[in-house]
């Protein structure tokens, strides 16, 4: 039995307290917030109930895995109910597309945006599947200790295989010419943190994950996800200390021996830290127990930050749906203004999330809880002068683009965005995913479970392989624990 801290009560850290508890291990978390879920938090305000950060339950099958360790059935845990329409789009011309949950109706849908759509997103879609396959097998549910775990004849074979030298744009481009059938395919890649001009062909695979397995949504949402996680922790004998930020990493002949609190101190056989990378690495560790230093940050592509916008409207609004897109004919002007020339975006494609649609519970009754996303670089300049102006910006076009004046009718308004993620998530440049997932990011190239410098100090999250996104932060923890296990340090 071990003694085990982990810092951080987000995703990662929850799920790998969980398993390593059922374990038998004594597991103690500690997070600076007032809450678990990390970046999955919620914020409530009068009488609303805001999911702070993810909004989408996508890829039900790596949640399913993690709950078939304790016994639990997903669907019935989470209490999931699928979305018809999966999301809808709002193209600035006036045009508004469903993508149902019936995939047989969006082959219809590509049929009227191009000649032989229909067949074109069949075929698209099983190249989509078939590159989900090769990464199930091959790529997602593994680590790699170094660049040498793909030089295998297999690997190579099967990494071919997955395309990964064209970029996702290419690789839709290959099937589809006309521009808003690329944009209902190309938006995902914003879920990995990228620019669909930068993010490997390979991930393609998601497009068959929205289109076949649909959109969910689990009662209470994303954090209301995070709170079952947690509470399978706790009846394994997880100890969660809240409010409590780690100040140190404690490092004696290359062990990490104790965690340091503003409080307290903890002593630990095995350390596993679950708050952003670059602050476990430059702020908790002394230089020379760092694996990745500075110059190694500054040199990464950073995913984008967000500019988040928690808004109560006293009244309906029809026109939405649960998952709501805005997007411009010219969408490469804000991946520029992201990627290329970092600025807050001219003309912003941006998000929507009405979850009031589906439940009761997040809004006051005859009222709509709207969550505003609009993907924006990080380390940008922030104010608050600068953030109402662009909330105004974003608003302005929300209103155009559905008809539905709600300035007046706001009683409810809560901004966030670097600034916040930088205060309440330690956040490397105020980024909301991370690392980008480009291809010199992707794999072996992220950043490593184990510390290199450190013999019992781990690493899980958004930073590591898979990568960024809920479900990928579930599987990272997992394969983090079975690295674990194959290493013998649980013994």
């Amino acid at each position: 039995m071990k003694d085990i801290v982990i810092v951080g009560a987000g995703y990662g850290g929850l799920v790998a307290s969980a398993l390593l508890a059922k374990e038998g291990h004594n597991v103690t978390v500690i997070e600076k917030n007032e809450q678990p879920g990390g970046k999955a938090s919620l914020l409530v305000k009068d009488g609303f109930q805001f999911d702070m950060g993810p909004s989408w339950y996508m890829w039900p099958q790596a949640f399913e895995k993690f709950f078939e360790e304790f016994d639990e059935d997903a669907s019935e845990l989470l209490e999931l109910r699928k979305l018809d329409p999966s999301y809808r789009v709002f193209f600035d011309d006036g045009d508004i597309i469903d993508i149902s949950s019936n995939v047989e109706d969006n082959y219809e849908i590509f049929e009227r945006l191009e000649p032989n759509g229909g067949e074109k997103l069949r075929k698209y879609l099983e190249a989509c599947k078939k590159q989900y396959d090769i990464s199930m097998k091959r790529l997602v549910y593994r680590t790699y200790n170094s660049i040498f775990s793909i030089f295998t004849p297999s690997m190579i074979i099967d990494g071919l295989r997955l395309k990964p030298f064209t970029n996702y744009h290419k690789r839709v481009k290959t099937y589809f010419k006309n521009p808003k059938a690329q944009k209902l395919l190309e938006w995902i890649t914003v879920f990995l943190g990228g620019d669909p001009r930068n993010v490997p062909g390979m991930y393609c695979m998601m497009s068959y994950l929205d289109h076949h397995h649909g959109i969910y949504y689990p009662k209470g949402g994303m954090n209301g996800v995070a709170k079952k996680i947690h509470s399978i922790a706790e009846k394994h004998g997880v100890e969660f200390k809240f409010n409590e930020a780690v100040t140190k990493i404690n490092v004696e002949d290359k062990k990490a021996t104790k965690i340091i609190t503003e409080k307290t101190e903890y002593d630990a056989d095995l350390v596993i830290n679950n708050a952003d990378y670059h602050h476990g690495e430059t702020q908790l560790l002394s230089e020379e127990n760092q694996t990745y230093n500075s110059n190694y940050w500054e040199k990464k592509t950073m995913a984008v930050s967000m500019h988040l916008a928690y808004v109560g409207v006293k009244r309906k609004i029809d026109c939405l749906t649960h998952h709501n897109y805005f997007f411009h004919e010219n969408w490469n002007e804000h991946f520029d203004q992201v990627f290329k020339t970092p600025k807050w975006p001219d003309n912003p494609n941006f998000y929507v999330c009405c979850p009031s649609k589906i439940d009761e519970n997040v809004a006051p009754k005859g009222m709509e809880n709207l969550f505003f996303l609009v993907p924006v670089a990080s380390d940008l300049e922030d104010s608050d002068s600068i953030r109402e102006t662009y909330f105004d910006k974003v608003l302005e076009k929300f209103e155009k683009w559905t008809g539905e004046k709600i300035k007046d009718d706001i009683v409810v308004k809560s901004l966030f965005t670097h600034r916040d993620f930088k205060n309440r998530y330690n956040a490397y440049k105020g980024t909301g995913l991370g690392m980008a997932h480009t291809l010199w990011q992707t794999a072996v190239f992220r950043p490593k479970h184990k510390s290199s410098k450190v013999k019992n100090l781990y690493y899980t999250g958004q930073y590591n392989h898979p990568g960024v996104g809920v479900p990928t932060t579930v599987i990272s923890s997992q394969i983090l624990v079975n690295k674990m296990k194959e290493e013998g340090v649980l013994a």
